[in-house]
């Protein structure tokens, strides 16, 4: 799996998404913030929300397992 790459490898955080369905990568299937969660949970580093989301995703993120989100385009489209 990638998140245990990761680890391995001594990354310092992971990105994981999409979370939701975003126009920069419309052929793939969000994992939902229950499938975030699952990741989430397994994952031995600090693990970044990103895909479609906005900044009032934040605190669903936080509930979800994330330390937070990596935003592009919902940080200036709300």
């Amino acid at each position: 799996m990638d998140l245990a790459r990761a680890a391995a490898l001594g990354l310092d955080f992971v990105v994981l998404g999409p979370v939701k369905a975003t126009p920069s990568h419309p052929a793939m299937q969000p994992l939902g913030w229950e499938g975030f969660a699952g990741l989430a949970r397994a994952s031995p580093l600090p693990i970044y929300a990103l895909g479609g989301l906005t900044s009032g995703d934040v605190d669903d993120a936080i509930d979800h397992g994330a330390h937070g989100v990596a935003l592009r385009r919902g940080a200036w489209v709300q």
